[in-house]
């Protein structure tokens, strides 16, 4: 059953944060916001197609060539940053409803914050469907999410929409997947000028129990992984967990992302001002 989002503790978190972006030119949207002299700009930012009553004098020759079509060049001005939140609705995320949740919330947060600072907020959630949203529209989106995807989050991702270049991406996931986490944050911070990944973790991630007689199963495939859950199962689970958890951290640092974890038992107010501090600033 799906949980209502808990917006107004979403405004409450969000008071006195302000996103964090990424120092230099956003990338965006293109030609939504434009100065009224159009490329006065003298940084080039990237390319658009050719629209009516656009100036001619901005028309790359070199990509007509190639391509057979009018691009013009595109400088920073006519950018409209956009803030991409790319949300894993595999069955995983859902462990709980405690650690469901915070996945809404922590990716309605960071929409919210998108907002305020003026910029433009784009959900793309995967599960059994890929649904993507923006503006005003990401509520009901991540209100409706489901959580019920039955193949990895990587793997789900390539039925979304293509990654458009942006502002800042921010990937909300347990990233408890089996890829390889190094070609997969290559994958993710292409295209972007900033890249935040958030790990959500519940209690039983941390700590399998389920008490005696219990098995660890992967939550996709149903997949019994482990016969019973022995102190020393329990003991290389975690010796797993944590070897994972750092190769992700590693793979973050390569590719100059910022890795948070949200610990799914701690209230969103709690986790925007400590664990997740370090996609935001205090105004």
């Amino acid at each position: 059953m799906t949980a209502r989002l808990d917006q107004a503790g979403v405004e409450r978190a969000a008071v006195g944060c302000v996103l964090r972006l990424p120092r230099g030119p956003h990338r965006g949207k293109l030609g939504d916001v434009r100065a009224s002299s159009v490329g006065s700009s003298l940084e080039l930012h990237d390319f658009r197609q050719y629209a009516p009553g656009d100036d001619l004098r901005h028309i790359d020759w070199n990509a007509v060539a190639r391509t057979g079509e009018l691009y013009l060049r595109v400088r920073q001005d006519e950018v409209s940053p956009r803030v991409e939140v790319l949300v894993d609705g595999s069955a995983s995320m859902a462990l709980s409803d405690e650690k469901a949740a915070r996945t809404r919330e922590v990716a309605a947060w960071v929409c919210t914050l998108a907002r305020r600072g003026g910029l433009e907020p784009v959900v793309i959630a995967t599960g059994a469907t890929v649904r993507k949203a923006g503006g005003a529209t990401t509520r009901a989106l991540l209100e409706s999410l489901e959580f019920d995807g039955k193949e990895p989050f990587d793997v789900a991702l390539r039925r979304a929409p293509p990654l458009l270049p942006c502002g800042l991406r921010v990937v909300i996931s347990d990233f408890l997947f089996e890829s390889p986490p190094q070609p997969f944050a290559e994958r993710l911070a292409r295209g972007a000028a900033g890249l935040s990944l958030v790990q959500v973790l519940d209690v039983e991630d941390l700590d399998p129990s389920g008490g005696a007689g219990a098995r660890l199963t992967d939550a996709e495939s149903g997949e019994v992984l482990e016969r019973i859950l022995t102190p020393g199962v329990l003991e290389q689970y975690l010796e797993r967990l944590h070897a994972h958890v750092g190769l992700w951290q590693s793979a973050a640092q390569r590719v100059r992302a910022t890795w948070a974890h949200a610990s799914a038992e701690h209230r969103l107010d709690a986790l925007a001002r400590r664990e997740l501090n370090a996609l935001v600033e205090v105004a």
